[in-house]
């Protein structure tokens, strides 16, 4: 009998807006960032979900949680909240996985939460390298300035002259 094996990825950040938003559009945020996890997922052939969830803790005791077990059935979203406005909610991501390693898988939690930050204008403080052998194109040495990798060791970035 097949059975397949589920890779885990478990990750906190906290996204942060400069101005205070509704606790309604904190809920718009959750699922288009689950929206944009699945849509990087549906790059892959051969994936299955076993389960991806979230959860948004607000500053005001509040939170909202998110649920998806298939790429084709909607995003279950529950808020817990008594409203109002809010700068910061701190993202707990669980998805469970198969058929996609975990640097892939990385990878596409990575897009997704730049994706999200881009489109509703906010920060994370979420800073995480994938591993060494998705970075194997890179130098070994980061950048001194910008403190990244260029692909080419004698490559030099914009603030170099």
């Amino acid at each position: 009998m097949y059975q397949n094996t589920f890779e885990t990825l478990a990750i906190e950040t906290t996204l942060s807006s400069r101005l205070p938003i509704p606790n309604e559009k904190w809920q718009e945020i959750g699922c288009f960032f689950i929206q944009s996890y699945l849509e990087q997922l549906s790059k892959t052939e051969k994936y299955v979900i076993g389960h991806i969830k979230g959860l948004i803790e607000l500053a005001d005791d509040g939170f909202i949680k998110l649920s998806c077990v298939s790429q084709d059935k909607p995003i279950n979203c529950e808020s817990h909240s008594t409203g109002g406005n809010i700068r910061e909610g701190r993202l707990t991501f669980n998805g469970i996985v198969s058929g996609i390693d975990k640097n892939k898988n990385l990878q596409f939690f990575h897009m997704a939460l730049a994706r999200t930050c881009s489109v509703f204008e906010l920060m994370t403080d979420y800073r995480e390298a994938l591993d060494d052998e998705s970075l194997s194109y890179q130098s070994d040495k980061p950048c001194p300035v910008c403190h990244g990798h260029h692909q080419d060791s004698n490559e030099s970035c914009d603030h170099h002259d």
